[in-house]
This record gives structure tokens, C-alpha cells and sequence, in this order.
């Protein structure tokens, strides 16, 4: 694994000006960190085991602990301010009801989105979700699917199958190499920092989803993920909600209740079955919820610094 200072590829996120309502120049101290795939570590996922991963456990965690990281965020970030789904933007909010997509090769955006594979630190294999990006080899997922946050390890063995369904799956690609930012688990764990970008071994059959920094244009966004809570982490489900606030780099997500599985699927604003450009663009992803909450979603806010992160990935600096 090497260290690599964010700074000499700020030049980068001039060619990456991916949406509106960017959020605040780039945090000073930022560190991105690699992984690079070899023939080192632990044996390749058998098709077993692929089929067995279970459904990564969901990121709780307590007012407490959201507060400090979104602390440690704002200091990283000082000019970068909070806010809130104004009057103009509300709606009249109808509790999300995840549905199944049952057919995920079939249309934009979910044809991008797959099931993301791999052994935990521990070597059980296990399952988040993930999709395609802006590059066609690159694969967003969220930090904690490919590292623990407690311990700084790696995971390995990724296995990306777009558009899986119950076993089938339109395409299936392995991965070069990953970043994140050293934020995500330094000094602590923090979630305002929790997505990661893959280098993968093959390009997306589809064309690959747009992203999008800042806020939502309106407060209606669509989740997408394998949640264990509903189709056991088999099935690709969707659900609409809406953004309530951008607080200390998380986003909350009111009306998604889908759980376990669901980490690193994407949040759409402009969401439409089959759109082109203009819609479907990426905003977020499943990161993590409140304890005992069981009808909302956090994820991280996407920033100039993660469009630094996704062009050191998509220029295969994380191969250096």
C-alpha cells in the first residue's frame, strides 16, 4: 500500500466538474490511500463462496458518535456549511417502500449496479453493493466495504457482478486496485468519508452513471442496494425518500429503511427508469444510520475531494 499527499492532483478536478452545487473547495490534509491487487494474500472467492457471501453487516452508530465525526469533518472542511431541505424544496413525505427491480440488466440505471464481493479482514466472504462511475472501469462502493474502519485493514478478493440477480449476474469483473481517503479511519472511523473507488480489470458492458457533488436540486432521491432485510441480499431493490439535511458531511436520507447488503449502493437525484443524460446522476450512497433507527439513511457528501479521489482512480494512479 502506498500514501499519497491529495494535493498534487488537485489540476485533476478541473477535468472531473461532474454536477451542480459543488460543496466547498478540497480539505487540506487529506491522504489517499491504495491497494494494489496481487498474486499475494488469500485465495481467490470460489463460485461457493460467491454465492453464499453473506450480506455486510450495517454501520450503526450512536448521536455521540455521529457528532465527532461530523466534527472532524468540519475541521477538515471550515468553510463548507450545513443545511437544510428548505421551504421551496419540501414535499409531502411518503415513507419509503423498497420494491424489487426485477430485472436489473434490463434499463438504466440499475443495468451499472451490481453486487460488490470479497473476503473481511477476518476472510469470510461477504457482500455490499456498488456500480459502475463515470469511468467505464471504475466502481464506486462505500469505504467500509473494502476496509475496516476500526482497524485500518484491507479487505481483498473483490468480485464485482453487475446487474446480479439471485445467482445470475450480465457481467462479472475483478479489480485492479482501491483508494480511500485516510479520513475514513483516521484518527477514527468517520462516515462522512465512507465511499471508495475501484480500478477494475474490465470496462461496464452499459454506459457507466454520472455523479453529481453538493445537494439534490429537490428533495426526492432513490436509493438503490441488496439490503438482507428485504430479498435476503439477493435481489437489487429500490426505494424513494427524500434529503432532510447535509450535516458535518452526511447526508440523511428520510424513507430508506433498507438494511445490511444495501452499503455502497447509490442515491440518485433526477432518478427515472431508462433516463439519459441529465438524470440519474449519483449524489450519495448507503453508508450507515442512527441506532435504532429504522426508516432513515446517512451517506457521505460527495465534494470536490471526492471528485480528487475518483480521478486518481480513474487515471489508475492508485496502481503507482
Amino acid at each position: 500500500m502506498t500514501r499519497l499527499h491529495s494535493a498534487p492532483y488537485r489540476a485533476a478536478v478541473a477535468l472531473l466538474a461532474l454536477g451542480f452545487a459543488a460543496s466547498g473547495a478540497s480539505a487540506a490534509n487529506l491522504t489517499i490511500e491504495n491497494l494494489k491487487n496481487t498474486t499475494e494474500g488469500r485465495a481467490p472467492l470460489s463460485e461457493a463462496e460467491l454465492e453464499s457471501a453473506r450480506p455486510m453487516p450495517g454501520k450503526e452508530v450512536s448521536p455521540e458518535e455521529l457528532q465527532e465525526m461530523q466534527q472532524r469533518f468540519r475541521a477538515l472542511n471550515p468553510n463548507m456549511l450545513d443545511l437544510q431541505a428548505g421551504p421551496d424544496k419540501q414535499g409531502s413525505l411518503v415513507k419509503g417502500v423498497p420494491e424489487k427491480v426485477d430485472d436489473p440488466s434490463a434499463a438504466a440505471p440499475y443495468w451499472s449496479a451490481g453486487r460488490l464481493t470479497f473476503r473481511d479482514s477476518d476472510g469470510v466472504p461477504s457482500a455490499c453493493s456498488a456500480q459502475f462511475v463515470e469511468s467505464a472501469s471504475v466502481i464506486l462502493t462505500a469505504a467500509h466495504c473494502v476496509m475496516d474502519e476500526k482497524t485500518g485493514k484491507w479487505f481483498s478478493n473483490f468480485v464485482f457482478q453487475r446487474a446480479y440477480n439471485d445467482g445470475e449476474t450480465a457481467q462479472t469483473v475483478g479489480w485492479r486496485c482501491v483508494s480511500l481517503f485516510d479520513a475514513f479511519h483516521t484518527p477514527a472511523p468517520n462516515y462522512a468519508y465512507d465511499y471508495a473507488f475501484i480500478l477494475a480489470d474490465g470496462k461496464d458492458d452499459e454506459k457507466p452513471l454520472a455523479m453529481t457533488t453538493g445537494t439534490p436540486a429537490s428533495t426526492a432521491l432513490t436509493a438503490i442496494g441488496y439490503p438482507a432485510n428485504f430479498g435476503n441480499g439477493r435481489f437489487l431493490y429500490k426505494v424513494d425518500g427524500e434529503w432532510a439535511a447535509v450535516s458535518g458531511g452526511v447526508v440523511t436520507m428520510k424513507g430508506n429503511p433498507m438494511r445490511s447488503g444495501n452499503s455502497g449502493g447509490a442515491w440518485f437525484t433526477d432518478f427515472k427508469v431508462g433516463g439519459g443524460a441529465g438524470e440519474n446522476r449519483v449524489i450519495s450512497l448507503n453508508s450507515h444510520h442512527l441506532k435504532g433507527n429504522t426508516e432513515d439513511e446517512n451517506g457521505p457528501l460527495f465534494t470536490a475531494d471526492t471528485n480528487l479521489l475518483l480521478a486518481h482512480v480513474a487515471d489508475a494512479k492508485c496502481l503507482d
